[in-house]
């Protein structure tokens, strides 16, 4: 896969195209799921719902909601079939996929307004976009004292992809024997 550029020249800008714009992908799919739509097509099943119907059973006006549903059906989110908008597959698993949900609100709480400043971390080699939360030279120090939710995203990262890896990793250390734990 990473031995041969293989896609074709369509394939290629429409990749180079969604990578544009996928910030806008992200935070719309963010603001699907955060406003209550996603559920809410869900709950309609096949028979999906008109866009009075969204607007009408959440907290976004038509224009907000015409907005997100048209991105939506971009980033193939949603489908829209005679009028009526249905969850896609994607849509399902942003809605549904643990770890989906953990990796966009870490992406979202954690990361986003950090990346603004990766390329002055990376020139420096030190941890530019950490300055959103603070001036400590690392995010572990801090953990504590990150904003909400902030804090949450990042635990409910670290639990989600930790908490397997210790209970897989702990009998091996302990058949050693170990004097001290750290």
């Amino acid at each position: 896969m990473y031995e041969k550029d293989s896609l074709s020249a369509l394939d290629a800008i429409t990749e180079a195209q969604r990578i544009a714009f996928a910030p806008m992908l992200f935070q719309t799919a963010l603001s699907l799921r955060n406003a209550g739509v996603l559920a809410y097509l869900d709950k309609q099943g096949k028979q999906g719902a008109t866009l009075e119907k969204i607007v009408a059973n959440g907290a976004l006006n038509e224009y907000a909601v015409s907005v997100l549903l048209d991105m939506g059906l971009s980033g193939r989110i949603v489908t829209c079939k005679d009028e009526r908008y249905c969850l896609s597959k994607v849509g399902h698993f942003l809605l549904h996929d643990t770890m989906t949900r953990v990796n966009m609100d870490f992406t979202q709480d954690v990361c986003y307004q950090g990346l603004y400043f990766l390329y002055d971390a990376l020139k420096a080699s030190k941890p530019a976009g950490l300055k959103v939360f603070s001036d400590a030279g690392t995010i572990y120090p801090v953990l504590s004292q990150l904003p909400s939710p902030a804090r949450e995203s990042w635990f409910a990262f670290d639990h989600y992809y930790s908490d397997a890896a210790f209970n897989a990793a702990l009998p091996h250390i302990f058949a050693s024997s170990p004097g001290v734990l750290y």
